[in-house]
């Protein structure tokens, strides 16, 4: 009996070591996207890899949170919440007199998928290994920012609002330091498998992202 009584007092112990949240944050590509990076005209001189940044981060970017959940050792039930923005067009607002531009608009695809999926931990030591997969049930608006530097900040956000069913996949690696992990992710989502209408195009995007995992 005693046995049995201390047995469910760890079960919720182990459960709690094994669980956390992350925050992760970085650049989110376009599909139809990725390969037009790499042929822009600013990166044929100068400094080659802050060129590709910069525009790579004009392209879109993805911030979110995730929690994690120990089922085992290895196996994590996991769902979050990101927000993931695609600027797509940009106005200028001249001057007339002098030229110079007063401020850019830009219109901005923006979604939020809530994700719900597993991780599997195949190195579960202090140098970790992941593989995950989500479900995600995405909102989907549109927003017209004024741009600061290479970001953007909401100006008037748009009424019609879409809703649909989508996933990714993902593969990160990081270092454990105790209840703190830090690491990197490369994701891969379909934000509009279910729900599509007419000639909608699928809306497909790949994630490179930092985090920081607390808890685990």
């Amino acid at each position: 009996m005693r046995l049995r009584f201390t047995f469910l007092l760890l079960v919720p112990l182990v459960v709690w070591a094994q669980s956390g949240v992350s925050f992760f944050g970085g650049l989110a590509l376009p599909s139809e996207a990725v390969n037009d990076i790499y042929s822009r005209t600013s990166i044929a001189s100068g400094d080659t890899l802050r060129s590709i940044l910069r525009e790579a981060v004009r392209m879109g970017y993805q911030l979110g949170v995730r929690t994690q959940m120990g089922l085992s050792e290895r196996f994590h039930f996991i769902g979050g919440i990101a927000l993931v923005r695609f600027p797509q067009s940009r106005i200028f607002v001249v001057d007339p007199q002098s030229g110079d531009t007063l401020v850019r608009l830009v219109t901005v695809q923006n979604l939020v998928p809530i994700s719900a999926g597993m991780e599997v931990l195949v190195l579960p030591e202090v140098v970790q290994v992941w593989l995950n997969t989500q479900l995600s049930y995405t909102l989907l608006n549109s927003s017209t920012d004024v741009e600061q530097g290479e970001l953007s900040v909401p100006l008037a956000i748009g009424t019609q609002n879409q809703h649909r069913i989508g996933g990714d996949i993902g593969i990160g690696a990081g270092l454990a330091l105790g209840p703190v992990a830090l690491g990197a992710e490369i994701r891969y989502a379909i934000s509009n498998l279910i729900g599509r209408s007419g000639e909608e195009r699928t809306k497909r995007y790949v994630s490179i992202l930092a985090l920081v995992r607390l808890g685990l």
